[in-house]
């Protein structure tokens, strides 16, 4: 009896375990990375020039009053290499964007991925992250989307993919920060990846 007993507790402890061959399921593959497209001064080290107010090859907007929001590059807590961009609130316009534009009439049925490293400090409002917007044939916007977090957190490498539709002439790229607080960003990188 007891060896009948310890004979169905090996069979039922073999049935538990993972057979030969067999293999867990796993989460979805990633989508595969194409190709990196070439952006200026991404990483943002290059000196800031003393008339900009911008990184250099960066433009730099706020709704309305541009006086609501500072740029500057920022030394004290880089994600990597010098130089971070941070984007401050000091006034009360709801928005603030950092941007580059790629013109680039191939990328039209592909699918790009921005990502960046992204620091968040104080954020309130609608957040802050990376933003997209597609322009069509007379600088028209075809699509635009983004990625937005709130709060306060260490740098965490942040990402957003895209469908570009056809009849875009440039893709503009960059972040945004919507509402109080502080956003930094480095690394900036843009990508197309595999769409199966």
């Amino acid at each position: 009896m007891k060896r009948f007993a310890a004979l169905l507790v090996l069979a039922t402890l073999s049935a538990c375990a993972p057979s030969a061959g067999k293999l867990a399921p796993t989460a979805p593959e990633p989508r595969e990375t194409l190709g990196t497209l070439p952006l200026r001064n991404a990483d943002f080290e290059a000196p800031l020039r003393a008339q900009n107010h911008c990184a250099e090859r960066w433009d730099c907007s706020a709704h309305a009053d541009p006086g609501s929001y500072t740029f500057r590059l920022d030394t004290a807590k880089p994600f990597k290499g010098a130089h971070s961009l941070c984007i401050d609130r000091i006034g009360k316009e709801p928005w603030a964007t950092v941007t580059q534009a790629v013109r680039d009439a191939s990328l039209a049925g592909k699918v790009l991925r921005l990502s960046m490293a992204v620091r968040l400090e104080g954020v309130t409002g609608e957040g802050a992250g990376p933003w997209v917007l597609l322009h069509g044939p007379g600088g028209r916007n075809l699509k635009h989307d983004q990625k937005l977090s709130k709060g306060t957190r260490d740098w965490e490498r942040t990402s957003i993919d895209i469908a570009v539709l056809q009849g875009t002439d440039i893709v503009e790229i960059g972040a945004t920060l919507e509402g109080p607080g502080r956003v930094c960003i480095d690394e900036v990188r843009l990508e197309t990846v595999d769409v199966r």
